[in-house]
């Protein structure tokens, strides 16, 4: 290199020493854009979808569920605050005129900046964490809708199976017996009782 790009190195280095706290603050405002902008995804999502989606669920997965989207929640709020903090200082600071004054507080604002982008960057990656693990436990712990079983009482003794159709002449099941499955169609005179069931 030659001496007038070394010399242009040497300068850039010091105005970066003058310049490193507002470069922290438009880091810190990505992150903070960023965060809000999940944090608002995952409580409309919630909102929205969610109580379709876990609803589903068995009881104790669902508080699992709900509860990872909670931590979830919260720990992107808590992300955005901090990058908030980081990108615009603490409200009501005052900065004492003076040159060495000056530089202290830039050395002990670019310290907490630094560090409040850092948790904010940990809450987002565990909010994350915690919004797929919710994601998880719905997708794997969901149960299958349950067939429409019912329970067709007649003269000839009561018949339990999957509702296919029902007209007023005729109600349609499908029984599975042995592990294979026929169709059976009961005619509406026949038919005295249909209630729901369980299982056959």
């Amino acid at each position: 290199m030659s001496a007038g790009t070394d010399r242009r190195w040497a300068e850039l280095a010091r105005e970066l020493e003058f310049s490193q706290l507002d470069v922290l603050r438009k880091q810190a405002e990505g992150w903070r854009n960023g965060l809000l902008g999940l944090t608002a995804l995952v409580t409309v999502v919630t909102a929205l979808k969610g109580r379709d989606d876990l609803s589903a669920l068995e009881a104790p997965w669902r508080t699992v569920a709900v509860w990872l989207l909670v931590g979830a929640f919260l720990l992107l709020l808590a992300g955005s605050l901090f990058a908030v903090r980081a990108s615009f200082g603490r409200p009501g600071e005052r900065v004492r005129l003076g040159g060495q004054a000056l530089r202290e507080w830039t050395l002990k604002e670019i310290g907490r900046v630094r560090r409040a982008v850092y948790v904010s960057a940990v809450a987002l990656a565990l909010g994350v964490a915690l919004v797929v693990g919710a994601l998880f436990v719905s997708w794997t712990r969901t149960e299958e809708p349950a067939a429409d079983l019912v329970k067709v009482t007649t003269p000839a003794g009561p018949l339990c199976g999957e509702l296919v159709s029902y007209q007023r002449d005729k109600v349609t099941l499908i029984r599975t017996t042995g592990g294979t499955e026929r169709q059976v169609v009961v005619r509406g005179a026949e038919v005295r009782k249909i209630t729901p069931a369980k299982s056959c």
